[in-house]
């Protein structure tokens, strides 16, 4: 994917914070910011916890996979409370999250998508700016925003106006990977 601009580390520049009120954009870019740090906070609760107990990281993989963290949050007014948990998470000064991370937590993180299409589509808008995602390497990433849903489509191009598969980066091979550079494949 070309990308004509790329999202600085900076959550809101002066301009925006003196603007006042919250576009769309500022939303999105509060929500990445948000997911951002949920992804790292997550990541870093579970390199604890296989460094605590190496002999159990095969459970604990298992016991991620099926979404523990996103059921319990589907509780009554759980969503809201792992919103405001997020900020109180926060940490400065880490830059971006990276593409691995994000995709291993999307589970942990999707609570925090707004089902407000056009928002959601432009928090991916977002995130696509801020980090390489190759198609092959952002699965879960996709799934969580509901790429191939008709209605996240029709959202993504009326928002951007390119298909919501632009968001990704050409598929990135093993080799590639282990150069640090990439392979575009077709599909």
């Amino acid at each position: 994917m070309h990308k004509e601009a790329r999202l600085s580390d900076e959550l809101f520049s002066r301009e925006e914070i003196q603007g006042g009120g919250l576009s769309r954009v500022r939303r999105a870019r509060a929500l990445l910011y948000l997911i951002e740090q949920e992804a790292r906070r997550v990541k870093d609760r579970r390199a604890a916890m296989v460094t605590a107990a190496p002999e159990a990281g095969l459970m604990l993989n298992m016991l991620w996979s099926t979404d523990a963290e996103l059921m319990r949050r589907d509780l009554p007014g759980e969503a809201d409370a792992a919103f405001i948990e997020s900020f109180r998470n926060a940490r400065r000064g880490t830059g971006g999250g990276e593409t691995k991370a994000l995709d291993s937590t999307a589970s942990a993180w999707k609570v925090l998508l707004p089902a407000e299409m056009p928002l959601r589509a432009e928090v991916l808008r977002q995130m696509s700016l801020r980090h390489e995602m190759p198609r092959n390497k952002s699965k879960h990433i996709a799934e969580a925003f509901g790429v191939g849903d008709p209605a996240f489509e029709a959202a993504y191009q009326k928002a951007t106006g390119q298909p919501a598969s632009s968001a990704f980066a050409p598929e990135q091979g093993l080799f590639a990977s282990l150069r640090g550079g990439k392979r575009s494949s077709k599909g």
